[in-house]
């Protein structure tokens, strides 16, 4: 059974996604990306090394990158240009992208419409509420889920849309499996292949 890590910065796994932020790493599967925490004056050069090796095979996602307004020390309006480097880089490279949100999901919603990007939009450990789910659902958004998630939440995001991830946890990707099929009432084999089919439709070569 392949278990799939979608977004983690801890596990190893040869099917994980390991999130390297602006640095590269040649000894396994990486998604590279400006986290919104990390934005400094020096993100034009950072998003320029970035570009810069996106296109390796072992290079499977762009992102982390996203919206945060509460933690981010860069104005949102920043932070939605340097988001928009990262949706044109991940067209041009033909990637996903893995995306961080905290408190924007209208603007995100809204950058998405005005994108129209092609590549599938992944968002990383949601912990929202259901109607926010249903929101991002049928804005056509993958939804990830980690260790912590809101059941409720879990039961309306369709299987063909969901992806499993341990993000900074120490808990093992399997148990995180289990509580996501558990919260869906569904069998954890189903949701590690479905899991495996979602990959391949966003284009995620592990």
């Amino acid at each position: 059974m392949t278990l799939i890590d979608v977004h983690t910065h801890n596990n190893a796994a040869r099917n994980a996604i390991y999130s390297s932020g602006t640095l590269y790493r040649a000894d396994r599967k990486i998604s590279v990306g400006i986290h919104p925490w990390y934005i400094n004056a020096n993100w034009q050069s950072e998003f320029a090394s970035i570009a810069g090796f996106a296109g390796k095979s072992n290079v499977v996602a762009i992102g982390e990158c996203g919206l945060d307004i509460l933690k981010s020390p860069a104005p949102i309006e920043l932070q939605e240009e340097i988001l928009k480097a990262h949706i044109l880089l991940a067209e041009e490279v033909q990637k996903p992208l893995i995306l961080h949100c905290v408190k924007a999901y209208d603007r995100l919603i809204a950058l998405r419409k005005e994108m129209k990007p092609q590549q599938a939009w992944i968002l990383h450990g949601f912990r929202g509420k259901p109607q926010q789910a249903e929101q991002l659902i049928k804005a056509g958004f993958y939804i990830s889920l980690g260790e912590k998630f809101n059941t409720e939440s879990a039961k309306v995001i369709p299987m063909e849309r969901l992806f499993i991830e341990s993000d900074e946890s120490n808990a093992a990707i399997a148990d995180i499996y289990a509580a996501a099929a558990c919260a869906k009432g569904a069998d954890i084999e189903a949701l590690a292949v479905q899991t495996v089919q979602n990959a391949a439709k966003c284009g995620i070569i592990l």
